[in-house]
């Protein structure tokens, strides 16, 4: 299956199954970039409060930087 092939075939299942494979996704770029998973780790360990992002916020942050 190539790429195009692929993605078609992503659009075509339900939410909740493309949440589960961006968040698997998510989990396999986490094991292979040191940074990504750095970076993920400091914001998840970070305890002061004006420094969280919510949801909403951290969405429109990744559809600015073309990670979504």
């Amino acid at each position: 299956m190539n790429m195009a092939e692929l993605m078609r075939e992503v659009s075509t299942l339900p939410v909740e199954q493309q949440q589960e494979l961006a968040a698997y996704l998510l989990h396999l770029r986490l094991q292979h970039d040191d940074a990504c998973r750095s970076e993920m780790t400091r914001r998840i360990d970070d305890g002061t409060p004006s420094n969280w992002v919510d949801l909403d916020e951290w969405r429109k942050e990744l559809e600015k930087s073309g990670e979504n």
